[in-house]
């Protein structure tokens, strides 16, 4: 079977994720870290964190998601070298398989810029619903923020959640 996520090719589709991505990212920064639900940024490439963010979209009426590089810069590296931007998303037709498959896809000519490999701050969101999760690879630490819904789905799903370390904060 043939993969049809695609990166997003076009400005004018990359643009309002990026800028709802961009804005959560700032709204996180304001958050108390007991308001914040952690994780490990490799648990983005696994099965059960696949699975979270279906069942999350399952809670709000949802199946297709976005996910998103924010450094390296989306514009002046990854769409100057590619002439595409580091983003795709993932829609209810869209397996499990094709979603990890395409997180270590070459954009083209550079295996190492893969959207799995080269992502120091990723992120995963739905569509049109109001949970956020924000992967910074620095820290090796993620964050998932929605409304208490959201949060407790979550907590009671996923086993994975860890403390975070020592002074993590969420950078621009």
């Amino acid at each position: 079977m043939m993969n049809t996520i695609d990166f997003i090719r076009e400005r004018s589709e990359f643009m309002p994720l990026w800028e709802r991505a961009t804005t959560g990212v700032r709204m996180l920064r304001d958050k108390l870290p007991t308001e914040l639900l952690y994780f490990d940024t490799i648990d983005l490439q696994t099965q059960k964190f696949f699975e979270l963010v279906q069942k999350l979209l399952a809670l709000e009426g949802m199946t297709d998601f976005a996910t998103l590089v924010l450094k390296p810069d989306p514009f002046d590296y990854f769409n100057f070298h590619f002439g595409k931007y580091p983003g795709f998303i993932h829609r209810a037709e869209n397996t499990d398989d094709e979603f990890f498959e395409f997180l270590l896809k070459d954009p083209g000519g550079s295996l190492a810029d893969s959207l799995g490999t080269n992502s120091e701050h990723y992120i995963v969101m739905p569509l049109s619903a109001k949970w956020i999760a924000f992967g910074d690879r620095s820290w090796g630490t993620g964050v998932l923020y929605g409304p208490p819904d959201v949060m407790e789905c979550a907590k009671s799903f996923y086993p994975f959640f860890i403390v975070p370390p020592k002074g993590f904060r969420i950078d621009p």
